[in-house]
């Protein structure tokens, strides 16, 4: 049986260590660092112009002040698959020193932990009603579940300390309400409310090495029965410039988020403790995005975004336990998303579109961690939607979304004899793709 001393420092090694794996499932159901693929049509533009067109009821979840800008009621029912494949390889001048992160029997260098990517399942239910001349409402269900992130080879994963598997499930619902101003310009509110659940796998690094050839067991910790529901303000507005440029804005408030969960400790030694009370929290920070959709003609509209995400403020995550609590630092950086896309309307019953989005490098080497590997990001996208003659509408559109080489040059020490370990390499595969349909009508 484990002292209080090793037990406490077992759990907080284990917090911080569950609290990196947190982040990835916002980032992969990301378009950037906040959701932007769901299915809905535009998406095959890489979502540039969505919030300025509204021409579906996925504006009730994108820019609520465009519901006032639709001729009647809309639904909206849309599906997305997501395949990711993530491969990381370390740097082969420095793969597996130092000797204290070698797999679980300690005899040989960490590795490069395999596939990491997998796939899942996601959908949403949109309705938009604009319900006289000056009010109009909607309220957007979607929802993503599956295992987001899972390293084939977790035992010796030079990057296990970080995460080795994440299973999650979201629910997000969004009521919305729109307000018509003047003919040309409309005012909009929404309050994005998150249910979450969340469990993830993560070793330990040991206390110390034993004497012999390389021998330094490890512990595992897993996060049970994660969950969280947290609530905040979205401001929108849609603008009517000419009688051919629409211009669009939101505002998204920052978002607290914490998992109350049951923490569970599997020591270096072998022995599993009882399920402790555990607490993690960050921030999802707030986020300005601006929309611009131009008709060159009447088949062609030009489509742009631009949109800043306050990621600075996420410097650190809370952790918490009833024998402890402490913040772990992330050192990110504010991000800008930029995005180009075009819509092209045949005459007929078909609509393309197509387009290519980049946000820029939240954070550097020295403080990336493997179960959160993003970079600089590239996104292209294509999509069809196909009208019928009663004026339902069935969309497909694909995105393949790049998350650059995403180099890592960190790590820290073991806890009570302080021995190092360090992660130094890139992933030479990082991406994603989304395949999505949808129906409208």
């Amino acid at each position: 049986m484990m002292n209080m001393e090793k037990y406490i420092n077992l759990v907080g090694w284990g917090t911080l260590a569950l609290l990196f794996s947190l982040l990835f499932f916002r980032t992969t159901l990301a378009g950037g660092l906040y959701v932007s693929a769901f299915g809905q049509p535009n998406q095959g533009a890489s979502n540039a112009g969505a919030g300025a067109l509204a021409e579906d009821a996925s504006t009730a979840f994108q820019n609520a002040a465009g519901i006032m800008f639709l001729d009647e009621s809309k639904w909206l029912v849309t599906g997305l698959a997501i395949g990711t494949s993530i491969k990381f390889e370390q740097d082969p001048t420095t793969g597996g020193v130092p000797p204290s992160v070698p797999d679980s029997n300690g005899n040989r260098p960490g590795s490069n932990g395999g596939e990491a990517g997998s796939t899942a399942i996601a959908g949403g239910v949109f309705y938009a009603r604009p319900v006289n001349d000056k009010w109009g409402w909607g309220l957007s269900v979607a929802s993503i579940s599956g295992a987001i992130l899972e390293y084939e080879q977790p035992q010796d994963f030079v990057g296990r300390y970080w995460a080795t598997e994440v299973t999650l499930l979201t629910i997000n619902v969004v009521p919305a309400v729109s307000y018509k101003v003047t003919d040309n310009l409309s005012l909009g509110l929404s309050i994005p409310v998150l249910f979450g659940i969340l469990e993830m796998d993560v070793a330990i690094p040991g206390p110390t090495c034993l004497p012999g050839p390389l021998q330094c067991p490890e512990g595992l910790a897993q996060i049970k029965d994660g969950n969280d529901i947290t609530a905040t303000i979205s401001l929108s507005t849609l603008w009517q410039a000419t009688s051919r440029l629409r211009l669009g804005a939101t505002y998204l408030g920052k978002q607290d988020v914490n998992f109350d969960s049951d923490l569970e400790i599997t020591s270096p030694t072998g022995v599993t403790s009882d399920a402790v009370a555990s607490a993690v929290g960050f921030t999802f920070p707030q986020t300005i995005r601006t929309w611009a959709a131009q008709e060159v003609n009447d088949n062609l509209t030009l489509m742009a975004t631009v949109a800043w995400e306050d990621w600075s403020e996420f410097d650190s995550i809370a952790i918490s336990t009833p024998i402890g609590s402490g913040a772990l630092p992330r050192n990110w950086d504010d991000t800008w998303h930029f995005g180009l896309g075009l819509r092209w309307r045949t005459g007929g019953p078909w609509t393309f579109y197509t387009g290519v989005a980049y946000d820029t490098n939240p954070t550097n080497a020295s403080d990336r961690t493997a179960d959160m590997p993003i970079d600089e990001q590239w996104r292209l996208s294509g999509g069809t939607t196909y009208q019928f003659s009663g004026g339902s509408k069935l969309g497909v559109s694909l995105t393949y979304a790049d998350y650059g080489d995403a180099e890592i040059n960190n790590g820290g020490n073991r806890p009570v004899s302080s021995l190092p370990w360090n992660v130094n390499g890139k992933y030479d595969t990082n991406r994603i793709l989304f395949l999505g349909v949808n129906y409208g009508w």
